[in-house]
């Protein structure tokens, strides 16, 4: 499911008609694609299956809010078998950070010292809403596709030459330095995506 509609993209850049419509398909994929890859999140929402350390005493899932959990296995062999699953009782669920947190200590009791014990060995499925994406990322979505969308534009009518001003007869035309020089995501853009970014692990 995309972070926005064709029809919505269309009306925030003003665009008529359906002529560009594969183009701008085109770029809504690829302007998808970056905001999950920067922020190591999905915002579309479904079934997730993460994999995380079992050394501590919370898991960060990816992608939030959480709709519910479907289970949560912990095996030190990585098996994952149903008589791995815990009992819901036994942890508690953060919905609105992503965070699932044991109420009887570690997940599994770490050998050394630091969360990051027995990796991989805490594999959690979990949903996430539909169609419930932040009105910051969808801004960020619609920049960056509305940024994108502009250099493609002046490309072509420029030829594909990178102009500054292009005289044809009488009439000149002149392009901004920003939609020419290839200056691929606006700051704006990763201002606006800074707060749902998950950290790096």
């Amino acid at each position: 499911m995309p972070l926005d509609t064709l029809a919505n993209a269309k009306t925030l850049l003003l665009v008529p008609g359906s002529g560009d419509d594969t183009l701008l398909t085109q770029l809504m994929d690829a302007a998808e694609s970056f905001i999950e890859q920067h922020t190591r999140r999905n915002f579309s929402g479904g079934t997730f299956t993460e994999y995380h350390a079992a050394g501590g005493t919370m898991l960060f899932l990816k992608n939030y809010p959480i709709a519910s959990i479907a289970n949560l296995r912990v095996d030190p062999a990585r098996q994952f078998g149903s008589t791995t699953e815990r009992d819901a009782t036994t942890y508690v669920v953060h919905t609105d950070r992503g965070v699932i947190e044991s109420l009887d200590g570690p997940f599994l009791q770490p050998y050394r010292k630091g969360s990051d014990d027995w990796p991989d060995s805490a594999k959690v499925v979990y949903t996430t809403a539909t169609g419930s994406v932040p009105a910051a990322v969808k801004q960020a979505f619609a920049d960056l596709v509305g940024h994108w969308y502009k250099l493609a534009k002046t490309s072509a009518d420029a030829n594909f030459l990178m102009l500054m001003e292009n005289t044809s007869g009488t009439t000149t035309k002149g392009y901004s330095w920003s939609l020419t020089r290839g200056l691929n995501i606006p700051p704006g853009v990763l201002e606006l995506l800074e707060p749902f970014r998950v950290p790096a692990v």
